[in-house]
């Protein structure tokens, strides 16, 4: 009779643990248009990969004129690299919003997955003979949580990125240009003196030094709008700026 319980309970379980596996993830009606496009359109995908192209063929034609290991190119991580749709999923379902203690416990699963075409673009610049660094405003007690994602995604510091750049918090401006100015001398305290950026790849208008130069060739990664200032917004097209 024990027995027949034990199987019984077990029988129990499994069905419940079954239930909750079959209820339904949240469908297109719960999402906002713009989250909705960047999490289940083939189209966001098909975008990404398309301007992380251009950058690439760009790049192609900065290799050329440029000798190895004297230029570099400076992206984004949330929704250049690492793409956060699971976590805004996670709020639109809850009614919650954005929170500096969510962010950060998101960070802390290491759980997101690449932006379609970000590694072969990152690969791409290193086989070129580029340096790859990267600028967000994650903050700096989440730059651990970032690497093992990075890594978990198959980007490793030293042989597919030079430089990781956080935000100081609380104190830290969100403001980036300090950051990108610091890039060179960060690589050439590895050894590489007088590398010039000459490409910024990200989804917002402040991925890019400020003020906004002619100079500076930009890329930009469409994230639909979900937040921020975006540098391109569902439907407009994508295009890289002069």
């Amino acid at each position: 009779m024990k027995r027949m319980s034990q199987a019984a309970a077990g029988l129990f379980t499994a069905l419940a643990i079954a239930a909750c596996q079959s209820v339904p993830a949240t469908t297109t009606a719960d999402l906002s248009p713009a989250l909705d496009w960047v999490a289940n359109s083939p189209e966001w995908a098909s975008e990404a990969e398309e301007m992380f192209g251009l950058a690439g063929d760009y790049v192609e034609t900065v290799a050329a004129e440029r000798p190895e290991n004297s230029w570099a190119v400076v992206l984004d991580i949330d929704e250049t690299v690492l793409n956060n749709v699971e976590y805004q999923i996670r709020l639109e379902a809850t009614g919650e919003e954005y929170t500096p203690e969510g962010w950060h416990a998101w960070t802390a699963e290491k759980s997101a997955p690449l932006v379609p075409g970000a590694k072969q673009f990152i690969e791409r610049v290193n086989a070129l003979g580029g340096h790859v660094a990267l600028v967000t405003n994650r903050a700096d007690t989440e730059q651990l949580w970032t690497e093992e994602n990075l890594a978990a995604v198959g980007l490793e510091r030293h042989e597919d990125f030079r430089v990781l750049l956080t935000r100081a918090r609380p104190e830290g401006a969100s403001d980036k240009t300090p950051r990108f100015e610091l890039v060179p001398a960060m690589l050439a305290a590895q050894g590489y003196p007088g590398v010039e950026v000459v490409a910024y790849i990200g989804d917002n208008k402040h991925d890019r030094p400020q003020p906004v130069s002619t100079d500076d060739k930009f890329f930009c990664i469409n994230q639909g709008g979900m937040y921020g200032t975006p540098c391109a917004t569902k439907p407009q097209p994508v295009m890289a700026a002069d």
